[in-house]
This record gives structure tokens, C-alpha cells and sequence, in this order.
């Protein structure tokens, strides 16, 4: 591969990320538009039952495709004092089992085979999205329209990625160079920064897809920029925090103190397995055989879940630490 054809992936890379970030960013407004007056009385309405806000996390972030906006989100009420820091704490729990849902659809936007591609199916969501909202003469029409394009053109977003990444594939000094990077502690931090630069821990995440479907990473090494992508993820709510009152930067800070506890939860994990030659990718492959686009993004919902599973007892400790 010469030095224009790899011009040519980062650029289309770049697109990809540009077009996958402006979907995220059409299906979160559009969204919001439809029903944040509903997601708000949710949340208001949020007792102190840790698992009823567990569950308004998990739904809203579900509805709008973004945890960042969850998470904000449940700073304002904090801040505006409609909510208190335990509930907040329950809904950015929540927030991260929400958020797995991208991953999901991504790795099921990822199958092909002889058969027209789910990929392009989800795609052409983007051309009926945009001639609804255009042509439609109801407001809710033109908001569904949106909703319709944002979903559509993340699988474009999603395609550009994937076929920049079957580029670099091809090149044996990218290959090596990224296989060479098996340290899971240095992996994390990666993905961590990655997903700071990028403020989206769904990009981050389909990044890493796209990656281990292509064979440039293996299973595991996509496993941990998944966890980096998790901590990288708190950005948002820290700037959000930093803006706000004091209970606003307690509830940023739950954020960061729990992704990173669940984070190091699963390092401390992964020695104990290296110990019996056994690792999180050995486990999904046996589970999930032939399906590693499968294996990363149900690993990604196990991570959540088990890290919101074990952290929610310990709810009130954290909040009274903050």
C-alpha cells in the first residue's frame, strides 16, 4: 500500500467518524425533541428504588443513543435540585448498560454474507429518514424523519469505517505494530484517550469493531480499548461538572469513580483467568464461535452489567465518599 492509499483510508476513517458523529448527533436532538418532556418526568419521578433508576438510565440512553447526554442530563436535574445524588447515581449506572445498545446494533449491522447486508438494509433508513423530514408537513413527521436519517446514517458512517479499516488491514506494518500492543493496561489507556479526543465512547466502541472484524486487533485487544473507551467516556459529565454547582461535580465525579472501579474490576479479573492460560476473549470466542464483531459487543454488555450489578450496592458508600 503506498503512501496515497493510506492518505486515502484515514481520510475515509475520518469521514466515517464524521458522518457516524453527526448520526449520533441527529437521533440524540431529534429524539429528545420527541420525547424529552416524558424522559424528564421519568426522571423527576426517579424514588429512592436503586433499580427504577437503573432502569431510566438504561431506557433513556437506549431512546437517545447517548449516555453523554444521559449523564448531563441527570447533572442538570441534580444541579437544579430535582434529584438527589443517589438517584443520579442510579441513572448514570444505568446510563452504561444503555449505551451497549450501539454496540449491538453495530455488530448486527456488521453481517453479510450472500444476502443483501443488514449494513446497507439500516442504510437506506437514511434516504427515507431525509425524504420524510423534507416532504413531511407535520412537525412530528419531520422529527421521525430525523430519527429515521440519524439511525440510517450511522450504518454509513459505520461502512466508511469498516472499509477503511479492511485497508490498513492489509498493511503488515500496521499489523504489527498493533499486535505488538498486548499490554492491557496500556490497551485501556489507549482507548481511553482515543475516546477523550473523540467524546464518544460508541465511536470508540465501533471503532474497535470494525478493528477485530477486519483481523487488524484481536478479540482481547479490542476488549480492552472497549474498557479504556468507558473511562475515556466521564469527559463529557467532567466538563458538564466542572460547570456547575457543587453537587453537579460530585455527580461527574461518580461517573469517573465508577467507570474506572469497574475498569479495574476487570484487570484484577483478567490476571486472575491469566493465571489458568485463559482470557475474556478465549471465553467470548467459545460462547459467540466465528462472530467476533458478536463476541466484542457482548462482552461490552457483560462488562456494564456485571460493573453496575457489583457497584449498586455500594451506592450509598459512593455517594457519601463524593
Amino acid at each position: 500500500m503506498d503512501i496515497n492509499a493510506i492518505i486515502t483510508s484515514l481520510l475515509t476513517l475520518l469521514a466515517g467518524i464524521g458522518v457516524f458523529l453527526v448520526a449520533c448527533q441527529m437521533m440524540s436532538s431529534n429524539l429528545e425533541a420527541a420525547s424529552s418532556e416524558k424522559l424528564k418526568k421519568l426522571f423527576a419521578k426517579a424514588s429512592d428504588n436503586k433499580l427504577l433508576g437503573v432502569g431510566i438510565g438504561a431506557l433513556g440512553t437506549a431512546a437517545i443513543q447517548s449516555s453523554g447526554a444521559t449523564t448531563v442530563m441527570t447533572i442538570g436535574f441534580v444541579n437544579a435540585g430535582i434529584i438527589s445524588l443517589v438517584q443520579a447515581a442510579t441513572i448514570i449506572f444505568g446510563a452504561n448498560i444503555g449505551t451497549t445498545v450501539t454496540a449491538q446494533i453495530v455488530a448486527l449491522g456488521m453481517f453479510g454474507g450472500n444476502s443483501v447486508s443488514t449494513s446497507v438494509i439500516f442504510s437506506a433508513f437514511a434516504g427515507l429518514g431525509a425524504f420524510l423530514s423534507i416532504f413531511a408537513r407535520k412537525s412530528s413527521s419531520k422529527t421521525l424523519g430525523g430519527i429515521l436519517a440519524g439511525f440510517g446514517l450511522l450504518f454509513v458512517g459505520l461502512e466508511l469505517m469498516s472499509s477503511s479499516m479492511e485497508a490498513f488491514a492489509a498493511l503488515d506494518g500496521v499489523k504489527i505494530f498493533l499486535a505488538g500492543i498486548g499490554n492491557p493496561i496500556l490497551l485501556v489507556i489507549l482507548g481511553a484517550l482515543l475516546t477523550a479526543i473523540i467524546q464518544s465512547s460508541s465511536v470508540m466502541t465501533s471503532i474497535a469493531l470494525a478493528m477485530v472484524v477486519t483481523g487488524l486487533i484481536g478479540i482481547d485487544q479490542g476488549i480492552y480499548l472497549t474498557m479504556g473507551s468507558n473511562i475515556g467516556s466521564c469527559v463529557v459529565a467532567i466538563i458538564a461538572g466542572v460547570t456547575s454547582g457543587t453537587n453537579a461535580r460530585r455527580t461527574a465525579l461518580i461517573h469517573l469513580l465508577f467507570n474506572c472501579s469497574g475498569v479495574v474490576l476487570f484487570l484484577v479479573a483478567a490476571l486472575v483467568l491469566g493465571l489458568f492460560d485463559v482470557s475474556y476473549g478465549d471465553l467470548f470466542e467459545k460462547i459467540f464461535p466465528s462472530v467476533p464483531q458478536v463476541q466484542l459487543a457482548m462482552f461490552h454488555t457483560f462488562f456494564n452489567t456485571v460493573t453496575v450489578a457489583l457497584m449498586l450496592p455500594l451506592t450509598g458508600a459512593l455517594v457519601a465518599f463524593v
